[in-house]
C-alpha cells in the first residue's frame, strides 16, 4: 500500500478516534443541562472523569501489555468501537451523575487503545521516519484540540446530541479504516510479560527519553487550559477588544505547524538535539510570561504563538525517542505506559496552576510551569538519544 495512504488512514482513524474526547469536552455544559445534573465541582469532575479513563486504561494496556500481544490494528478497532458505544450511552434520557461519569470514564479507558497503540502502529510503518510520522500524527490531534475553540469564536451552536452521534460515527469509521491495515507482522506478536515494565526502565536511554517526556507533559496541556484565561486577562489588563476563543485556536493549532516541522527536521537531524531546543524555548517562554504584559498586542500574540509551536513540537519528537528506545517489539507497550504517567501528571499540574489562580496573578502561575520542560532537558543529559 502506497506510504502516503497508510500515513493518511492512520492520521484519519486517530483523528475520528480521539474527537470523542475533543468534541465531548466542548458540550460537558449542555450534557449536564440535559439531564439535570448538579453537584459541587460538576464541571471539573467531567471534564476529570475522561482523563482518568484513560490513565487507567493506558496502565491496563500497559500491564496487559495488550498492543504488542494481539495485531495493533485490531486492538485499536475494537477500542475505539467500545468507546463510541460508551460515549453514544450518554444520549439515554435521564441519566444521574454516577452513570455519565462512568460513561466519561468509559470512554476515555478505551481511548487508550487508540491514540499510543496509533503511535505504534505508525512507527511499525515508518521505521526510517517515525519522528516525521509521528510529527504529522501529533499534529492532527492539536489541531482537533483547538478546534472546539474555532467553532466556539462563530457562535456555533450545534446540539449536543448532534456531537455526540457525530463523534461517535466518525470513530466507528476510524476503527473501520484501520482494519485496512495489517501489523504486526504475525512473528512480531509477544507473549504477556510481567516483567516488562521494569526491565524497561532498566535501559538508561528509554528512562531519560520517559522523563523528558513526563517534564513536556507537565507544562502542554496546562498551557493548552490556561491560555485562554492568560489571553483574557491580557485582554482585561490593556482594556482591549479581541476575540479570544479565534486568539485561543490560533495559538493551540499553531502547535500543529511545529509537530510537522520538527517531525520533519528531526529526520536529518539528531531528534534528541531537536528536543532539547524545543524544550529550551518553551522553558525561555514560561519565564518571560510575566513581561509579556508589556507588549504591544501583535508582538503578545507573536510570543504565544511561538509558545503554541514549542511547547508541543517536542511531542512527536520525544514518543520517537521512547520507541526507539523500548525493548524489541515492545513498543506498544513502552509507549501507553508513557503516557499513561504523562497524563497523571497533567492532573497534577492542572490542579496546582488552577489552585494558585486563588492567589496570584494568572501570568506569574506560568512561570511554574517551566520546571516541567527544564527537568525534561535535564532528564535527556547530554549524550544522544537518538
Amino acid at each position: 500500500m502506497n506510504k502516503t495512504l497508510v500515513l493518511t488512514l492512520i492520521v484519519l482513524s486517530q483523528f475520528f478516534g480521539t474527537s470523542l474526547w475533543f468534541s465531548s469536552n466542548a458540550i460537558l455544559p449542555e450534557i449536564a443541562n440535559a439531564h439535570h445534573l448538579e453537584s459541587n465541582n460538576l464541571l471539573a469532575n467531567l471534564t476529570i472523569a475522561t482523563q482518568l479513563g484513560f490513565i487507567i486504561g493506558s496502565l491496563f494496556y500497559a500491564l496487559l501489555n495488550i498492543a504488542d500481544r494481539f495485531y495493533a490494528n485490531r486492538i485499536f478497532s475494537i477500542s475505539i468501537v467500545l468507546a463510541a458505544l460508551i460515549n453514544s450511552a450518554i444520549l439515554w434520557p435521564d441519566l444521574n451523575f454516577t452513570f455519565v461519569f462512568l460513561c466519561k470514564f468509559g470512554t476515555g479507558f478505551f481511548l487508550a487503545g487508540v491514540y499510543p497503540v496509533g503511535m505504534k502502529i505508525a512507527a511499525h510503518f515508518f521505521p526510517k521516519t517515525v519522528s516525521n510520522a509521528l510529527g504529522v500524527l501529533v499534529g492532527a490531534l492539536v489541531l482537533g484540540t483547538a478546534f472546539p475553540y474555532f467553532t466556539a469564536s462563530f457562535n456555533v451552536n450545534l446540539p449536543w446530541t448532534t456531537v455526540i452521534l457525530t463523534s461517535s460515527a466518525l470513530a466507528v469509521l476510524g476503527g473501520i479504516l484501520m482494519m485496512f491495515l495489517n501489523t504486526p507482522p504475525k512473528e512480531n506478536i509477544q507473549k504477556i510479560n510481567l516483567n516488562i515494565i521494569p526491565l524497561l526502565f532498566k535501559n538508561k536511554k528509554f528512562k531519560a527519553a520517559c522523563y523528558g517526556y513526563f517534564g513536556h507533559m507537565w507544562e502542554l496541556y496546562t498551557f493548552w487550559a490556561f491560555v485562554p484565561l492568560l489571553i483574557i486577562a491580557y485582554k482585561t489588563h490593556h482594556n482591549l477588544n479581541i476575540n479570544n476563543s479565534l486568539w485561543t485556536f490560533i495559538v493551540i493549532s499553531s502547535g500543529t505547524i511545529g509537530c510537522v516541522i520538527a517531525g520533519k527536521i528531526a529526520i536529518k537531524k539528531e531528534t534528541y538535539k531537536i528536543t532539547k531546543i524545543a524544550l529550551a524555548i518553551s522553558t525561555l517562554c514560561c519565564l518571560l510570561c510575566p513581561l509579556s504584559f508589556f507588549l504591544p498586542s501583535y508582538l503578545f500574540m507573536i510570543y504565544l504563538l511561538i509558545w503554541g509551536i514549542s511547547v508541543v513540537a517536542d511531542s512527536p519528537l520525544l514518543s520517537t525517542l521512547i520507541n526507539k528506545n523500548s525493548l524489541e517489539n515492545y513498543n506498544g507497550t513502552a509507549l501507553t505506559l508513557s503516557t499513561s504517567i504523562g497524563f497523571f501528571i497533567t492532573i497534577v499540574s492542572i490542579y496546582l496552576f488552577n489552585y494558585l489562580l486563588n492567589f496570584i496573578n494568572i501570568e506569574y502561575i506560568f512561570i511554574s510551569l517551566a520546571i516541567g520542560p527544564l527537568f525534561g532537558i535535564l532528564s535527556l543529559g547530554k549524550k544522544s538519544l537518538s
